[in-house]
This record gives structure tokens, sequence and C-alpha cells, in this order.
């Protein structure tokens, strides 16, 4: 979880500058205040956005075959035999004296 929440992070960050800056200089026709502002606006929504995501893509269910088990390689033992019920007055043979 750790991992996929700091890529979240760092994606997002990443993104919301872009698109900050991108938007400052688009909205503000180049003045720096501004870009630097809209900057640190897309910073901040930005790790806000990634901290979410990464945090939900860590409820995710584990790839297979990495889920948590009581054994090291719990299909390294024997199954389990299936208990079957004892055959009842109609089953097959059972009403034949033997």
């Amino acid at each position: 979880m750790k991992r996929r929440l700091s890529t979240g992070l760092v994606v997002g960050s990443l993104v919301g500058i872009a698109i900050g800056i991108a938007v400052g200089i688009f909205a503000f026709d180049g003045r720096a205040g501004a870009v630097a502002a809209c900057g640190i606006a897309g910073l901040i929504a930005g790790l806000l956005y990634g901290t979410i995501v990464g945090s939900f893509a860590g409820l995710e269910s584990p790839d297979p075959g990495g889920e948590p088990s009581e054994t090291p390689h719990p299909l390294s033992e024997p199954a389990v035999d299936e208990e079957h019920e004892p055959d009842g007055p109609g089953a097959r043979g059972a009403d034949r004296p033997g």
C-alpha cells in the first residue's frame, strides 16, 4: 500500500504542477506570479487527487499468488479429503442383504 500511495503522490504532484503551469500560461499570459500561483494550486490539487487514487488502489485484491496465507506454500500441501455422507436407505446396494 505504501508503494501505491507514494506513486500516487509523485504522479499526482507532477501532473498537477504541469496542468497548473499550463493553465497559468494560457489564462494569465505568462505573468510569473500568476503562473507560479497556478503551479502551486496544481501541486496541491494533484497531491490530494494522487493521495485519494493511491489509497484506493491499495484496496485492490492482491495479484494471483500474492495473497496472504498461513503457510509459506499453500499449494504444496495435499488437498483435504472431502467428507461424504453415509449411504441412505435408497442408495445403491444399501437395501440388499449382504
